[in-house]
């Protein structure tokens, strides 16, 4: 097949409202997009027989001037520098559940295809977000530094 440029209908807008942003994840599952009132958009219907989808979705909660998507995760930068994450994102269900604010604020965001969430806070420094991985396994953890201590779950960033 040679390369071409496929036209995809954008969402059903208002009037003068139009995609301003659009965010691929790096499997080439998941493809999201930000149209010119902040309002967040998710294709569905993206399948190895249809990799450009079949549909939009406006995906309700939150107002966002950046995305940065993970293999699995979609994350959120609001306008007021607020940072969330969409739970519940599934090759199934794309558009997930429900946003979740995490801690801190920033001026841009980025993520890894592992999910690593780096952004830049004020006044200009570096950011990571330190995150743990728990097994569902009884008594199994699946990251060294996991610990089984709800006291230990807060979210943290660390200055870089």
């Amino acid at each position: 097949m040679l390369p071409a440029w496929i036209t995809i209908e954008p969402p059903v807008q208002p009037a003068g409202v139009t995609l301003v942003s659009v965010h691929c994840s790096p499997n080439d599952q998941m493809l999201w997009a930000l149209d010119s009132r902040c309002n967040v958009h998710v294709r569905v219907g993206i399948t190895e027989e249809m990799p450009v989808g079949t549909d939009w979705d406006h995906v309700p909660g939150l107002q966002a001037c950046q995305l940065a998507l993970s293999t699995r995760t979609v994350w959120a930068r609001c306008p007021n520098g607020d940072l969330a994450r969409r739970y519940g994102v599934t090759d199934k269900h794309p558009a997930g559940d429900y946003w979740k604010k995490v801690p801190g604020h920033a001026t841009c965001l980025t993520v890894t295809s592992s999910d690593e969430l780096w952004a830049v806070g004020p006044p200009g420094y570096l950011l990571q977000r330190l995150t743990r991985t728990f097994s569902h396994a009884h008594g199994a953890q699946s990251s060294p530094t996991a610990t089984s201590h709800p006291e230990d779950l807060e979210d943290e960033w660390e200055v870089i």
